[in-house]
């Protein structure tokens, strides 16, 4: 049984769907009405709804702004209009949220009930899509996985792209050699309750579903986790991926009943770099909640861009080939090379480090596949690292020193996550308390203006303050209507406009929700007071 939220201004109206409207039949439980378009939003946040079915014509949020809002904090909603306007600019503007039906008033209780089971069908098909996975057409996984693991190629450079972006153009990724998207690669793993992976490959099919919705997509089975490459415009990446990664959440925790989480890594303009994307869309799932970060995990809101290079594995393979089959000189001429070209390319104490850490990996394990494990000792104990950062008595004393490590970069790790989490919390809240009488301050822009997803702001406001961005700016903007109308003569109408209503309507609504008396009433209140 799906759950429903009816919602339309007309009382009559409302009544007689709800009350003749035969939901059990078709497959429906109505959970909650709503008169009114800020109250629909309300009720979609606490009782998330399988559908919403609502007036397109509402006060206070028309029905295509209530569809914008539900995208945002409750995207795995379905939405299905009423309208009493045969308008084809209505229509174009619901098929951007995904409206699921468009019915046209009046409607006869035998049409309602018909459409709805169409409805019943369409998410139960795509409960069961998700649920199960689904075949569905071929994708170029070909192409898609060795992208991803950065498989070896003999090109470099130039070269390397356009080589792959001929393939993404034929393997249809791409539409052709002039689509030039922004691209983003998504990981998502789902668990069961003790925090064990229990991702299959039929979830493969699942997020597609999902992504496709909102952005050109194609994902495959990496590791026990759905690795997805999606490809946009900037414009719509900015729109859309924050939307399209809470609706993987929702709908895998709504359908499954499992917990989900997804890292989505930095964008990038090129196929070249999608093997990096990748590896920070894995690295942005090991972060927890406990340190800033929610069921969706944006690498950039979790590191900043500063990069340290650690993979030098193909310097590693290039010196084991020398030692193995090279001469004296020639290991000594690759190492002043080597090391000529560390001069000419300033790094880190930090990333010399770890090459010659990665290198002398290699070159022991070479050495210990060929002479016997004396030796191999001996070796290592002559090695640089092994005199300055490796001496130990016992395997206990190195365990130690391990642990002692390890847990100073946890907390080190830990602790910036917290500052930086509270600080942009105290950011945000900073530009609720300053700019709430602008109607267009919203999660969305102020996120941008941190240069943070909305996804990782909400989680940050909601782990700092324990509740949600609309009620702490909702709060504000009422809070200090109520001041201003206590000590100044302004009009109700300016004083609205002041904090961020246009409606005077919905003004009065909110107002008298959050303090049980109209605006009017508590200055009449106040006045009645000053003059006793």
């Amino acid at each position: 049984m799906y759950t429903v939220v009816v919602a339309d201004d007309e009382p009559e109206l409302r009544r007689s769907l709800i009350e003749r409207t035969p939901w059990e039949e078709c497959g429906f439980r109505v959970a909650g009405e709503a008169e009114n378009g800020a109250e629909a939003l309300d009720l979609v946040e606490k009782l998330e709804p399988d559908l919403l079915l609502t007036d397109i014509r509402m006060p206070f949020l028309s029905g295509i702004a209530l569809a914008r809002a539900v995208r945002e904090i409750r995207p795995a909603t379905h939405i299905a209009f009423l309208s009493g306007y045969d308008d084809f600019t209505y229509a174009q503007q619901a098929i951007q949220y995904n409206i699921i039906s468009y019915m046209l008033k009046p409607i006869s209780s035998d049409e309602l009930k018909k459409e709805l089971c169409v409805i019943r069908d369409k998410i139960s098909l795509r409960y069961q899509e998700i649920a199960q996975g689904r075949t569905g057409r071929l994708r170029p996984h070909d192409f898609l996985m060795p992208l991803l693991l950065g498989a070896d190629s003999p090109l470099a450079g130039e070269a390397l792209e356009r080589d792959l972006h001929a393939q993404a153009v034929e393997c249809g990724l791409l539409k052709d050699e002039d689509d030039r998207p922004q691209y983003v690669v998504l990981a998502t793993v789902i668990t069961d309750q003790s925090g064990a992976p229990v991702t299959t490959r039929a979830q493969v099919r699942a997020v597609e579903l999902v992504l496709e919705k909102y952005l050109r997509a194609s994902c495959c089975f990496i590791g026990s986790r759905v690795v997805a490459l999606a490809a946009a415009s900037e414009a719509e990446l900015v729109k859309y991926l924050h939307i399209a990664v809470s609706e993987i959440v929702q709908s895998i925790e709504r359908v499954i009943g499992a917990k989900c989480t997804v890292g989505v890594s930095r964008e990038t303009d090129a196929l070249s770099a999608c093997h990096t994307a990748y590896r920070e869309a894995v690295g942005a799932l090991a972060y927890t909640a406990a340190q800033g970060a929610d069921e969706t995990r944006f690498i950039a809101d979790l590191e900043t861009g500063r990069t340290i290079r650690s993979d030098y594995s193909d310097t590693a393979v290039q010196l084991e080939s020398v030692i193995k089959g090279g001469s004296r000189r020639q290991v000594e001429e690759y190492l002043h090379g080597l090391f000529d070209r560390l001069r000419t390319d300033p790094r880190s104490s930090l990333e010399t480090d770890l090459m010659m850490v990665q290198l002398l990996g290699a070159i022991c394990r070479s050495a210990g596949a060929v002479v016997n494990p004396e030796t191999a000792d001996e070796l290592w104990r002559a090695s640089p690292l092994a005199s300055l950062s490796f001496s130990y008595r016992s395997l206990d004393e190195l365990r130690g020193r391990m642990t002692d490590f390890c847990l100073r970069v946890h907390e080190a790790i830990s602790l910036q996550c917290r500052e930086s989490g509270e600080m942009l919390c105290d950011q945000a809240l900073g530009m609720v308390r300053t700019q709430y009488g602008d109607e267009s301050l919203s999660l969305a822009s102020i996120s941008e203006a941190l240069h943070i997803s909305p996804n990782y702001l909400s989680a940050l406001i909601r782990k700092n303050t324990g509740d949600t961005f609309i009620n702490l700016l909702t709060a504000q903007r009422l809070d200090s209507a109520k001041e201003l109308l206590q000590c100044t003569s302004l009009k109700v109408m300016e004083i609205a406009s002041k904090c961020g209503y246009s409606d005077q309507h919905y003004f009065s609504y909110c107002f008298k929700k959050r303090f049980g008396v109209s605006p009017l009433a508590l200055r009449r209140q106040q006045s009645a007071e000053d003059g006793a």
